[in-house]
């Protein structure tokens, strides 16, 4: 009798303590967007009853804000919300789809309503909650349709055309170019089919007292893919692409190539956290404007490219990188190496670091002309040089102090 009494009072003290903790003396809550593409602007402006800082570490909730294309030619919005310091052991996880006609303004309601939405939890833990109300709005229309419900005349085709000019000119130079994009896209939970076209022509002029050197530029593009998923780790597709561009001294280059990826995670985590291996066999044509270093006018080529991406984005920062390695068959010497990485990670309080390189080895350029190029080629950008490997960096740092509040808003000159 005894032992079941101190347990009894032994729980008590337990649901009194954990009640006592539940409520925050907290009002407005100390928020951290981490979100690149939101206008901080409105979401200030419209949701202020929130204290928003300028570091994460700072927050008692930090929003990671993350997004991927959609079948729509728009985005699937995910809101990851962290909780810090007395919400630690709190996370809520919103997600909303933006539709293919959806304006801006339209976007950033969607933005401000998810974030609202999110915070509820975490309002409800402090003071605020006596002045929170639910409201539901009805949509007699829609009823609450899920995606199987809803009636699609065009079976999740998209299309999309682009175009554009622009035009620089001065006494002794001119510039102009023209470009063109079209494509046609479908995507569902099984399929993914991307169809695209790509024209650009690139003009230039220059004048001075003896002569008038002109310079043009084609290129031309299109390709289609077709990738099936398997399963939450693999999918395979074809990948078909044609095209001609004066730079690389083709009249004509085709490709064929199967391939196969395996995602270590499952697709369903993506948004956060990536890691894919894809394996590709292919089949080329190509068709050359002029008789290239190798002697040839036109040939056929089969290779091999193997793939290995990385993708994380976290509360930490964000890291992408990936490593590709491909090569001929008949010469093994002919091959490329590229690995391309882009790192952004908060190192301590108000201090964040960027780096970022890109490095190709190459040894399979085949499409050089045999020829010399000029120097007013080369200088011009009209042809493609001969060289060995391709190196680029960047690095940045940041370090912020002083008031950790970001809650005003003034636009003015």
């Amino acid at each position: 009798m005894i032992q079941k009494l101190f347990v009894f009072l032994l729980f008590s003290l337990f649901s009194i303590n954990l009640f006592s903790q539940s409520v925050s003396d907290k009002e407005y809550l100390d928020v951290y967007i981490d979100c690149p593409f939101c206008n901080m602007n409105d979401i200030r402006n419209k949701v202020s009853y929130l204290n928003y800082v300028r570091d994460a570490l700072s927050s008692d909730v930090h929003v990671l804000v993350t997004r991927i294309p959609s079948g729509a030619t728009g985005y699937t919005y995910s809101f990851r919300f962290i909780g810090r310091n007395e919400f630690a052991d709190m996370e809520v996880n919103r997600k909303f789809s933006e539709s293919a006609n959806m304006v801006t303004a339209e976007r950033q309601q969607a933005i401000r309503n998810t974030l609202e939405l999110g915070m509820t939890s975490f309002w409800a833990q402090t003071k605020m909650a006596d002045r929170l109300t639910i409201k539901v709005s009805e949509d007699k229309e829609r009823e609450f349709a899920t995606p199987v419900d809803v009636h699609d005349p065009w079976h999740n085709w998209v299309i999309s055309i682009q175009g554009g000019s622009s035009m620089d000119f001065e006494t002794a130079r001119k510039e102009s170019r023209l470009w063109g994009r079209f494509s046609v896209d479908r995507v569902t939970e099984i399929w993914r089919i991307r169809n695209y076209i790509y024209a650009r022509g690139d003009y230039q002029v220059f004048n001075n007292e003896e002569e008038e050197i002109r310079s043009n530029v084609y290129r031309k593009y299109g390709s289609t893919s077709i990738v099936r998923s398997i399963n939450d780790h693999w999918s395979s597709g074809i990948f078909l692409s044609a095209s001609q561009s004066t730079f690389d001294n083709l009249d004509l280059s085709t490709q064929v190539a199967p391939a196969f990826e395996y995602s270590i995670f499952p697709y369903s985590e993506v948004q956060e956290r990536e890691i894919t291996i894809s394996y590709r066999v292919s089949h080329r044509y190509r068709d050359y404007s002029e008789e290239t270093i190798y002697d040839q006018l036109s040939e056929n080529l089969f290779g091999q490219s193997l793939v290995m991406a990385a993708r994380f984005t976290q509360p930490w920062g964000n890291l992408y990188a990936q490593l590709e390695g491909s090569h001929y068959f008949h010469d093994l010497k002919q091959n490329r190496v590229e690995f391309e990485s882009r790192l952004n990670v908060r190192i301590v309080k108000g201090l964040s670091l960027s780096l970022g390189n890109n490095l190709q080895l190459i040894h399979d350029q085949r499409s050089l002309p045999k020829r010399d190029i000029s120097l007013e080629e080369l200088l011009l950008a009209q042809r493609q040089a001969a060289t060995s490997f391709r190196l680029g960096g960047q690095m940045g740092i940041n370090y912020t102090f002083g008031s950790i509040y970001n809650n005003v808003v003034n636009t003015r000159l």
